[in-house]
């Protein structure tokens, strides 16, 4: 065992090896939707209904979370890997072209092809390194019949070959 701390790369490698769903996690603000690709999603408590996402505190999408007091967890299905990559872009200018979303019960867009969704009421943040733990109380979800988009040392996949 090593008796150093890791450095990003080799840190990078090992989380690689945890595969892991792919989402889109969507909010707005005055200008309009917004919204990134993630993966790291969890739920985390029964009682109450809570989920919990790690955003990067530089975005566009923090920021509206907070002021719309909402964010949607979109779970994305095995074809929607070319929406995970618009998502993730740093272009974030046209992520919402061509998309059809409407809206949930908390304001937040919901992509209309998810394969899934959770509709959230920002509950709690907590400040974790270059990120925010934010956990959301879920107001309404949803899911249908489909094989969702899994992401794995680097690359997009689904559950069955």
């Amino acid at each position: 065992m090593a008796s150093s701390l890791p450095d990003i790369d080799a840190f990078r490698h090992v989380m690689g090896h945890f595969g892991s769903g792919v989402t889109v996690i969507t909010s707005r603000d005055e200008a309009g939707p917004v919204g990134f690709t993630a993966s790291s999603v969890a739920s985390l408590s029964l009682r109450p209904l809570l989920v919990m996402v790690g955003v990067s505190d530089g975005g566009e999408t923090l920021p509206a979370m907070r002021e719309s007091g909402a964010f949607a967890v979109n779970i994305l299905a095995r074809h929607h890997q070319d929406l995970a990559l618009r998502f993730a872009a740093a272009d974030r200018a046209d992520r919402f072209a061509d998309v059809s979303v409407a809206a949930g019960s908390t304001g937040s867009p919901i992509l209309s092809d998810a394969l899934a969704w959770l509709d959230c009421r920002l509950h709690a943040e907590f400040p974790a390194g270059d990120h925010v733990v934010v956990v959301g109380r879920v107001e309404a979800c949803e899911a249908v019949a489909g094989e969702p988009l899994l992401y794995y040392r680097g690359r997009f996949g689904g559950w069955l070959p």
